[in-house]
């Protein structure tokens, strides 16, 4: 888990971090003077920026603290050298021994790399190219109105292999896909799978609702029937208010088979279009029904459940409609002008093959090519100027 903040950034850190770096730069100048050798001081503080700058940014709590230890050691050395001790003086001679043959180690080794690097063959420029452009920010650049793929056809030279392949359109359960020869990528696998999956769940929720439908009917039947039993009447004025029990029905579903039995009692009608339920007063005013008033209409089982299949119905068209519109544009976008370009492409080299031969016979003259001598075969093979009839 990242830390919080950086240890660079912290102000304690840095100050003690600056406070070693200043120490360590004034002890080398103290050394240089004690031992008369402008050459160390400024060797001395070579390396004592190369190693503040090179750890600038270390994020590592052990290699800062293993730092900051050999700062201090090395700081503690120094003044033993601008005290003039001969074994703090011996072992900074011993110190800068290895350091320098290191470098010289290290600058052999870089001219050997250097002495071996070849230039890349010609048939590697065009992917090296490809490969700068893939690392360049400013080329990811993709919006979701203007995807990338639709970037299309592109010019023979941003090809990368020169060679221009072009898509075929499929369907992949209903997914417009683009083909390209070669094997599919990974990530277009992993997409395709992911939508695939998406389909497959409608439908397994699809059939579900389904079955739970028919559970719903016999709801709604059961209900239909507790109503016959509980003296439940049709209002005939279509209003709606609550029985002396404060039972509410349903006027969409099972409600045919509600017989009057009890008058005075009525059936609570309910429209799912409407959020406002009327209801009539002995006067026939209406008003709107109160949150808090009791009244807690509700669908009935099979019409809650029809509307969430609908819903379902509905996203999976809409899916399939963006999906058409994607290979309308695929076909008309990319595909069809691919194929346009590529027979172009295949007609201007054709074209060139053509100029080219047609070049070089016109080059060749009837004695062979110029400057050689025409062999036996060259000569039978030339027209003579004398009768081939008998003389």
């Amino acid at each position: 888990m990242p830390r919080l903040l950086a240890p660079h950034k912290s102000g304690p850190h840095r100050l003690a971090c600056l406070a070693l770096f200043r120490s360590l730069l004034r002890e080398s100048r103290h050394v240089g003077t004690a031992t008369s050798s402008t050459t160390t001081a400024d060797t001395l503080r070579s390396l004592v920026r190369y190693r503040f700058r090179k750890d600038r940014g270390l994020q590592s709590r052990p290699r800062i603290v293993h730092g900051l230890k050999a700062g201090h050691g090395f700081l503690d050395l120094l003044r033993g050298c601008a005290a003039k001790s001969p074994s703090a003086v011996d072992q900074l001679s011993k110190l800068l021994e290895q350091v320098a043959l290191q470098a010289e180690s290290t600058a052999t080794y870089r001219r050997t790399l250097a002495a071996r690097w070849k230039p890349p063959p010609l048939g590697r420029y065009a992917h090296l190219e490809n490969l700068r452009r893939v690392r360049d920010k400013n080329n990811h650049v993709s919006t979701p109105s203007a995807p990338r793929i639709f970037q299309h056809p592109r010019p023979l030279s941003e090809v990368k292999t020169g060679v221009r392949k072009v898509p075929n359109l499929i369907l992949a359960q209903g997914v417009p896909l683009l083909k390209y020869p070669g094997p599919t990528p990974v990530l277009v696998n992993r997409i395709l799978k992911e939508k695939i999956r998406w389909g497959v769940r409608k439908w397994e929720q699809h059939k579900d609702v389904r079955r739970r439908i028919q559970i719903a009917e016999w709801e709604d039947e059961w209900d239909d029937i507790l109503a016959e039993e509980g003296n439940f009447v049709d209002d005939d004025d279509g209003g709606a208010g609550a029985g002396a029990d404060g039972l509410l029905m349903e006027g969409d579903e099972g409600l045919g088979s509600v017989k009057p039995h009890v008058s005075g009692t009525r059936i609570r009608y309910y429209d799912p279009q409407n959020e406002v339920a009327d209801t009539a007063s002995a006067t026939g005013a209406s008003r709107k029904q109160q949150p808090g008033s009791g009244l807690k209409p509700r669908l009935s089982w099979t019409t809650h459940l029809r509307q969430v299949d609908r819903e379902l119905e509905l996203a999976v068209m809409e899916r399939g409609k963006q999906y058409a519109l994607l290979g309308n544009r695929y076909w008309h976008e990319v595909v069809v002008p691919e194929r346009e370009l590529k027979e172009q492409e295949r007609k201007v080299r054709k074209h060139a093959r053509r100029m080219e031969r047609k070049a070089r016979v016109q080059a060749s003259s009837i004695f062979g090519t110029e400057g050689q001598v025409p062999g036996r075969e060259d000569q039978d093979l030339q027209p003579s100027s004398v009768s081939s009839g008998f003389i």
